[in-house]
């Protein structure tokens, strides 16, 4: 499909300006923006349900005003938000609607194959198991995915769908949108659909289109569109970039208001606790933390951290794991480090900088806890432990550290340029910790 400048609305009022796009076969394009942007509009425009003002679409190189209605229904079909069902008709039945356009004669009758796509389309969607039941009977989410059978069994070259996640729980979302995802990359199925969930969107679509007041900036990839700038930009709200776990599809979240109760400085060297068996330290307020630890591993939100003496080795996570369940201790709420001899000797120390401080911790096998009160971006997280980690070869040189590392932080907001003093700090914390718990260790 192609459109060139479109323009249109309704009445008097235009809603869209001057609009062009592309969606090439097998394309998933997800079109989002702010509420009252046009999204719906342009849907409308593209799919001849509204007729534009200025402009043209092309469907198949040839203008969607020469399609007639039985022969454009049998290369597009259309998702709506929501559909009124004004009779009483059963699952099956609804679905075999699809077929309409391919069917001829006076009687329209339905042969084996719209049978079998019929069938298809109820099984690919999840709704065979109630296609008995009157469409009536069935839930809000159950009827959307009734409707996206019948658009299915069309067997259309290009599908709109306008929010089609809405009334769905989030097992029917992921199976939905899978399923669409899948019919792209091996039917060719091209799809263009209006989101409100940035991160669905981005996770699923091969280009994104962003509106703004009735205009559009050219479809980009998600890589490119999902920013913290162009978020900002777009909806004039504050948004957080985040990293997907498994998969290279930027996430955004928004940002809350700041609270604007300033929270006291966590005194870290107060709340340790140290045993020959645990050193323990728990806060009230999470703790942002990046860890080598084999519990809580990578970047986490920690209320406790424990560094504990583990007496058989088999399986030392599983182990962990167990131990702290019976403790009373949460995952993913905890961080832990596992040490294979007694935690009878340990130095620590706080290092502060005005507002600033850092408390530095080094434990049996130089396992090392960093704990700042202040904000740190990730970056620097990832800096601090490498940093923490030169250090320590530093000191010991040939000497052997078998410990983790871990840094966490309050993230209360402070002043600006701050890592430069938290550089100095952990710099020379860590080596005078480690410094001196190579002394006390011998």
């Amino acid at each position: 499909m192609k459109a060139e400048g479109l323009s249109g609305g309704y009445g008097d009022t235009e809603l869209i300006d001057n609009v062009s796009l592309t969606v090439e076969k097998g394309e998933f394009l997800g079109i989002l923006g702010p509420n009252g942007s046009g999204k719906t509009t342009l849907l409308n425009l593209l799919t001849g349900t509204l007729r534009a003002k200025e402009g043209s679409v092309y469907l198949a190189g040839k203008p969607l005003a020469d399609y007639k209605p039985k022969e454009l229904a049998q290369m597009m079909a259309v998702l709506p938000q929501k559909t009124d069902q004004a009779f009483t008709f059963t699952v099956k039945e609804t679905v075999a609607f699809g077929r309409y356009p391919f069917q001829t004669g006076l009687f329209r009758q339905q042969t084996d194959k719209d049978e079998a796509i019929v069938q298809e389309a109820m099984e690919q969607t999840g709704v065979a198991a109630f296609a008995q039941k009157s469409i009536r009977d069935l839930s809000g989410g159950e009827q959307q995915r009734v409707y996206l059978a019948q658009a299915l069994a069309q067997q259309p070259r290009i599908l709109f769908l306008d929010e089609p996640t809405n009334f769905l729980d989030l097992a029917y979302q992921k199976d939905l949108l899978d399923l669409i995802k899948r019919l792209t990359r091996e039917n060719g199925l091209a799809a263009v659909s209006v989101f409100h969930d940035l991160n669905t969107a981005s996770l699923y679509c091969d280009k994104l289109l962003f509106m703004k007041n009735g205009t559009a900036v050219p479809k980009q990839k998600p890589e490119y569109a999902v920013t913290e700038h162009h978020i900002k930009a777009v909806y004039d709200t504050d948004v957080t970039a985040l990293v997907h776990h498994n998969s290279p599809k930027p996430m955004i979240a928004i940002q809350p208001e700041q609270n604007s109760v300033k929270h006291k400085p966590i005194p870290f060297e107060a709340l340790l606790q140290a045993g020959c068996d645990d050193i323990l330290l728990q806060t009230e307020i999470p703790l942002r933390t990046l860890s080598s630890a084999p519990v809580g591993a990578g970047f986490s939100w920690s209320r406790t951290l424990i560094h504990k003496l583990l007496t058989v080795q088999a399986d030392p996570i599983e182990e962990l794991t167990a131990c702290l369940a019976e403790n009373g201790f949460h995952l993913p709420e905890t961080c832990a480090m596992v040490s294979s001899e007694k935690l009878d000797r340990i130095v620590y120390r706080t290092y502060a900088d005005g507002e600033l401080s850092v408390f530095i911790c080094v434990m049996t096998g130089f396992s090392i806890w960093i704990l700042i009160n202040g904000y740190a971006a990730d970056q620097f997280f990832v800096k601090a432990l490498m940093a923490a980690e030169a250090e320590r070869v530093k000191v010991l040189g040939d000497r052997r550290a078998e410990g983790d590392i871990l840094i966490a932080a309050t993230q209360a907001r402070q002043s600006e340029n701050i890592d430069k003093r938290l550089d100095q700090l952990i710099q020379i914390g860590t080596a005078e910790c480690v410094k001196e718990a190579a002394e006390l260790f011998e």
